[in-house]
């Protein structure tokens, strides 16, 4: 299985915060995790949405 990574930059948002919910996402799979941060309301879902659904698309573009 191959690693995919995406980056976010200038994310104005405390890294507990954003610690607080990837741990909350980690270990499910991609698209539960999009699904379950859709649902969050912690302000700090929204970056790690984009950064999600930017690696789940570079995924599609690198290994069709």
């Amino acid at each position: 299985m191959k690693t995919v990574k995406a980056k976010a930059s200038f994310v104005h948002n405390s890294p507990r915060k954003l610690r607080l919910v990837l741990d909350a996402v980690r270990g499910l799979t991609p698209t539960e995790a999009i699904a379950s941060l859709k649902l969050l309301p912690q302000r700090a879902a929204e970056p790690i949405l984009d950064v999600m659904q930017q690696a789940v698309g570079n995924a599609k573009n690198n290994f069709q």
